[in-house]
C-alpha cells in the first residue's frame, strides 16, 4: 500500500476503500461491521418496520458487493464507501417502498425508557414526517435522524448542497406547521 499524501486525506481519502482495491479479504467484513448499524436505522426510519429494514440493508450489502466485484483497481481506491452505502440503502428503500405503497408509521414501535407523553409526541413527530413530500422526508430523515452534514447528504442523495439545505429547512418548516396545526396527525 503507497503512502498517501495530504490533498487525498483532505480530498475523502478512505482507507477501506484501499483494502477493498488490495483485495484484502477481511474488507468486507469490516464495511459491514462498521456501516450495519447506520444503514438499519436510516433504513428503518424511511420503511418504519424491522424487517424491512433488515431485508433492506441486507438487499443493499448484496448490491453493493457485487457492484464492488465489477469495478476496477482505480475506481474501488477512489471510492467514498459511507455515502455510496447510503445511496444504495436509499435506492432500496424506495424500491420496497414502491411495492408496498404506504408507510406503517403508526406500527412504529419506539425503543426506550419513554413515558406515554413522549411516545405519543414522537409518534406524532414520525407521523408528519411520514407526511412530508418524499424529498424532504428523505432530506430531514438523513440530516437529523442519521446526523449526516450536508454535504454527506449532496453525495449520498445526487443532489446539490444548497438543494439538501433547501429541503431540510421546508422540511422542518412543514413539520413545525403540522405538528402546531394538527399534532395528532388526523389529516391520515
Amino acid at each position: 500500500m503507497r503512502t498517501r499524501t495530504r490533498q487525498e486525506w483532505a480530498a475523502g481519502f478512505d482507507p477501506l476503500a484501499e483494502r477493498l482495491a488490495d483485495g484484502d479479504p477481511l474488507a468486507p467484513r469490516v464495511l459491514v461491521e462498521r456501516h450495519y448499524s447506520e444503514l438499519y436505522r436510516y433504513a428503518f426510519s424511511v420503511l418504519r418496520e424491522e424487517r424491512a429494514a433488515e431485508d433492506a440493508v441486507q438487499d443493499a450489502f448484496e448490491r453493493a458487493f457485487s457492484a464492488l466485484g465489477r469495478y476496477s483497481e482505480k475506481r474501488l481506491r477512489a471510492m467514498r464507501l459511507r455515502p455510496w452505502m447510503y445511496r444504495i440503502t436509499l435506492n432500496v428503500a424506495r424500491n420496497l417502498l414502491r411495492r408496498r405503497r404506504e408507510v406503517p408509521v403508526e406500527e412504529v414501535l419506539v425503543a426506550g425508557d419513554v413515558g406515554d407523553e413522549d411516545r405519543e409526541g414522537v409518534m406524532d413527530v414520525l407521523g408528519a414526517l411520514g407526511r412530508l413530500p418524499e424529498r424532504q422526508k428523505v432530506a430531514v430523515t438523513l440530516r437529523y435522524m442519521q446526523d449526516l452534514p450536508y454535504a454527506e447528504i449532496s453525495r449520498v442523495t445526487g443532489w446539490p448542497e444548497g438543494t439538501a439545505k433547501t429541503l431540510v429547512r421546508r422540511g422542518v418548516m412543514r413539520l413545525r406547521k403540522m405538528m402546531v396545526e394538527d399534532p395528532g396527525g388526523s389529516q391520515r
